[in-house]
């Protein structure tokens, strides 16, 4: 058995946001969410660890509430560090949500309102090439789906090696060429593999490692190892296999010496296939611009900033992950380009526990798409949604008194409705 049920001692962090008044900003360097600079970080800048799942819903983590599915080593994560509970994409589908991760840009920013063929648009800046210019080596492992052809593997996109699939029944590829294929069962077990690889390869240097791995996405493979292991059925053998994947890259952190002085990033791509996911106590899933769809788990470990055991219960999402990273490898964003996502680096120390903007009550806003449809917006606790297959009917939500999502409230708040209905727009023009 490949368990590892050790704790593990990742910072995973999975942020969202959006820029100063939701219509982004041309500033030279991240800010705070109180709109001061952040200090720099402790002992330096850290390595840096993101971990994506695929598919994984906001409530399959045992530490998030599941009660057959058991993820130690995610939720030693969160135990030694921060659990995100309001943390969400801008799309509930695979392709825009990545593309939102790795450019703190709304996807229909960058070129990818949709899963390939869209691609990323060519000159659009990721995370590792803003890493890179500050002289970390990056590595790229799993699942890429930004694009197909060989210009647009991520050896173009700022990382110096690649080791994955640009789709799911493509052929695992290595920079940009096809190598021997793997079968999906053992997919988690490669990944994991290759990236303790990276890790014990860059040991004494500063790195980027994005793991992304294809688990849990449908069909449910586990390895041998795995099959039949979990209460949960086969879906839960697949998310156990994942923890496991994330143990033994934490294992390889602690080998190296440097799992304190690394910033481990875990979240989901969109919320799960239901069933057999589990969207927590929100409505719909993957592929809905409802909470089920869209907020996902994510949790945050780096001992030199964030408390152990801590909640952040502000709005954050996937957009805010570029610029934090941004910010705690001491670099600032370019001034050539606006950013929808916020550096949340002293929200997740608990040094502030709110971020302001353009919203209702001073709060942050967030876009939800649908391809290149915006199909709702987030303003503090209020959630429009326009129709769709998810309702037959526009609707407004108070998530803090229904965070289910169960009741429209529009007539009884005509005009925080007719706001953020203009709201919509605004942001979107402002581009």
């Amino acid at each position: 058995m490949l368990r590892n049920l050790g704790r593990a001692l990742l910072l995973v962090v999975a942020a969202t946001g959006v820029g100063a008044g939701c219509g982004g900003s041309d500033s030279t360097a991240p800010t705070s969410p109180d709109g001061s600079p952040s200090p720099p970080p402790p002992a330096g800048p850290p390595n840096i660890v993101l971990i994506f799942a695929d598919d994984l819903g906001w409530g399959d983590l045992s530490s998030f509430g599941h009660h057959r599915i058991r993820t130690p080593n995610i939720d030693a994560l969160g135990a030694e560090g921060t659990r995100l509970l309001d943390f969400s994409t801008p799309a509930s589908v695979c392709a825009p949500s990545r593309a939102a991760l790795l450019t703190g840009r709304y996807p229909i920013r960058v070129g990818v309102p949709w899963n390939p063929p869209e691609r990323l648009n060519d000159g659009e800046l990721t995370i590792a090439d803003l890493l890179r210019r500050r002289g970390y080596a990056t590595a790229m492992v799993g699942k890429w789906h930004l694009g197909w052809e060989p210009r647009d593997m991520p050896i173009h996109h700022g990382f110096d090696t690649f080791y994955g699939k640009v789709r799911m029944q493509g052929d695992v590829i290595e920079g940009d060429q096809p190598t021997t294929g793997v079968a999906l069962e053992h997919l988690t077990r490669q990944y994991t593999r290759k990236a303790v690889e990276v890790i014990e390869a860059n040991r004494d240097g500063r790195f980027f490692l994005y793991l992304a791995y294809h688990a849990p996405h449908s069909p449910y493979l586990p390895s041998e190892a795995f099959r039949g292991t979990s209460p949960a059925g086969a879906y839960g053998d697949v998310v156990e296999e994942l923890d496991w994947g994330v143990g033994e890259v934490m294992q390889a952190l602690r080998d190296a010496g440097i799992e304190d002085s690394t910033l481990v990033f875990f979240a989901s791509d969109n919320g799960p296939d239901i069933p057999p996911g589990s969207a927590g106590p929100y409505r719909g899933g993957k592929g809905w611009p409802t909470e089920g769809g869209v907020r996902v788990p994510a949790v945050a470990r780096w001992p030199a900033r964030i408390p152990a055991g801590s909640t952040v219960e502000e709005i954050t999402s996937t957009l805010d992950v570029l610029p934090t990273m941004v910010a705690v490898a001491g670099g600032t964003l370019p001034a050539t380009r606006s950013y929808d996502g916020h550096d949340i680096s002293r929200l997740l120390a608990g040094e502030v526990s709110q971020i302001p903007g353009a919203g209702i009550d001073g709060r942050r806003e967030l876009l939800y798409f649908r391809g290149r449809n915006a199909v709702g917006i987030r303003s503090g606790r209020w959630k429009y949604l326009k129709a769709g297959f998810w309702r037959v009917t526009d609707a407004l939500h108070d998530l803090e008194e229904d965070p289910g999502e169960r009741r429209d409230v529009q007539d009884a708040e005509p005009e925080i409705t007719e706001r953020l209905i203009n709201r919509i727009d605004e942001i979107i023009r402002a581009w």
